[in-house]
């Protein structure tokens, strides 16, 4: 389900990935460097800039999830978010939720990793579509294929809210009934 494009809390996340595409580009045309080879991981080669659309970006994010080294625990869904227009360029953002239910606690802390997906317009033919991910609440960013992605990411960050969850109940006084 696509959200509204005006929505006006859009995640830090999305902006930080954003702007790492955007200084990733100037980049490449100063040292005119072809770094194709980094775009494809795990057997996970991401398609070309003119075959991809939502629902391939959609299918790509859940093979490369299928590669992450994660105890099958962990579920997930995989929603688009929006795509967004600058100098050439279509950037398609996605939000994957995962989670670990388990018996004991059937709905468990959430985490948010938010991919962006740049797609040229000129090299459409044969440029691979440019991937980077971040996790929410953290600041580096990942790109499929140079990063392993693990596990402990995401345990940290469910914990860390665990915590925090733990200190905003006890800090606050009981109400006598």
């Amino acid at each position: 389900m696509e959200r509204n494009s005006c929505e006006m809390n859009e995640k830090a996340e999305f902006s930080v990935l954003i702007k790492v595409l955007q200084e990733e580009r100037l980049r490449e045309k100063k040292e005119e460097v072809d770094n194709a080879s980094l775009f494809t991981s795990d057997n996970i080669e991401w398609a070309t800039c003119k075959g991809f659309n939502i629902e391939v970006g959609k299918q790509q994010i859940e093979a490369y999830i299928k590669t992450w080294e994660i105890r099958p625990c962990w579920i997930y869904s995989i929603e688009f978010f929006r795509t967004g227009q600058e100098d050439g360029f279509t950037i398609y953002l996605y939000e994957v939720i995962l989670m670990a239910p388990t018996s004991r606690k059937p709905i468990s802390e959430r985490v948010s990793v938010y991919f962006a997906a740049e797609i040229s317009k000129e090299e459409a033919e044969t440029r691979p579509v440019k991937v980077r991910f971040i996790l929410e609440s953290c600041r580096v960013i990942h790109t499929p294929g140079k990063n392993r992605f693990n596990e402990k990411w995401l345990t940290n960050i469910t914990e860390t809210k665990a915590c925090l969850a733990n200190i905003s109940t006890s800090s606050f006084p009981s109400i006598p009934t």
